[in-house]
């Protein structure tokens, strides 16, 4: 039943991590799009924010801090393979 729950945790937290990227994504494309500066500088801050939250949500699974490709995309977490 544990190990149902945990698997269940893990799961949402991957989730989580995915919509974090996604969002991360998206406030830093449309922030180079506005031509209001200031209204582009706060959704370049609420990229970091968001890049910041899919850190720590990668962290809880138990990985290393999510690094991006060239490509925009991301790391999972314990994907040794990828980092190096």
């Amino acid at each position: 039943m544990q190990e149902q729950q945990k698997e269940e945790e893990k799961n949402a937290l991957k989730a989580l991590c995915g919509i974090e990227d996604l969002l991360e994504k998206k406030t830093k494309i449309y922030s180079r799009l506005l031509m209001d500066t200031a209204l582009a500088k706060d959704l370049e801050s609420l990229s970091t924010r968001h890049r910041e939250r899919k850190e720590t949500l990668s962290l809880l699974l138990g990985g290393k801090a999510l690094k991006n490709k060239k490509d925009g995309g991301m790391f999972a977490p314990n994907d040794k393979e990828k980092e190096e």
